[in-house]
């Protein structure tokens, strides 16, 4: 999944300020961001391929219709009230911006980064289908209050944005960070039997557990991404977190980098 978000251009060293204003008041948009696809998983002998069609399940590889300013996700996004105007503003400028992640069953999470709205953190819960006249193209189902084509939820994160979502049974792991450009804070909230039902809901931090301060640099690594770790020995859960802007002390040659283990409460 992309962002679904508009960029704004940064200001950059040593241009001359209007020049850099000028960068400051270009916001433009991307198609690359605006995709919401799936491609199958075939296991081989010697691993796991990617293949846009798999003949003995019938499996396709199939995309949200979309183009370079929007998909069908972001034409219903157009219709709420909530939601509409933060379109058109940027992201880390706390505008629409989708930074997470998970599956349960049929049913995707998709976790914003921003809007944060008065403190509070949004996940939208969609399903999807292929279309009655593509096997290449899918649509969203309405599974929301009055035929609306997806759930909104909003969860209390102490201010903070979705960065990352992962599951772990029937409990929901929320990597939770600022929606703005900046460093942290950056915490773990875990969610006990989240998404056992088909109700939209308003989770408040009573009903949250804080399970871990991640550590951030100053403008370097910033939290992006989790999954459970398993290596058979560990004695308790083990989270991997990997970050963006990583510190040069975790890169090793041209293409290795370091993330984190830990051992989740």
């Amino acid at each position: 999944v992309g962002s679904h978000s508009l960029k704004r251009k940064k200001a950059e060293d040593g241009r001359p300020a209007q020049t850099n204003i000028r960068r400051l008041s270009t916001v433009e948009a991307d198609g690359n961001r605006f995709l919401l696809a799936r491609i199958p998983v075939v296991q081989q002998s010697d691993g796991y391929a990617l293949a846009r069609k798999v003949d003995t399940d019938g499996r396709t590889a199939a995309q949200l219709h979309g183009n370079k300013v929007g998909n069908d996700l972001t034409t219903e996004i157009a219709g709420d009230d909530q939601l509409c105007d933060f379109l058109r503003i940027p992201g880390k400028d706390n505008g629409f911006d989708i930074e997470g992640l998970a599956v349960i069953g049929s049913r995707l999470l998709l976790g914003l980064r921003g809007p944060v709205l008065r403190g509070w953190a949004v996940l939208l819960e969609i399903e999807t289908e292929l279309s009655d006249d593509s096997t290449d193209t899918l649509v969203l189902k309405k599974i929301g209050p009055n035929g609306r084509r997806y759930r909104k939820h909003f969860f209390a994160l102490n201010g903070l944005g979705v960065r990352d979502l992962c599951t772990s049974d029937d409990d929901l792991l929320i990597l939770a960070g600022p929606s703005m450009d900046l460093d942290g804070p950056v915490t773990i909230f875990r969610w006990r039997g989240g998404f056992t039902s088909d109700e939209e809901s308003v989770v408040f931090a009573d009903q949250l557990e804080k399970v871990l301060e991640v550590p951030f640099g100053q403008g370097t690594d910033h939290a992006e991404g989790i999954c459970l770790f398993e290596s058979g020995e560990q004695l308790g859960e083990v989270m991997l977190i990997v970050y963006d802007s990583a510190a040069g002390s975790r890169k090793h040659g041209d293409t290795d980098v370091e993330g984190d283990l830990f051992i989740l409460n």
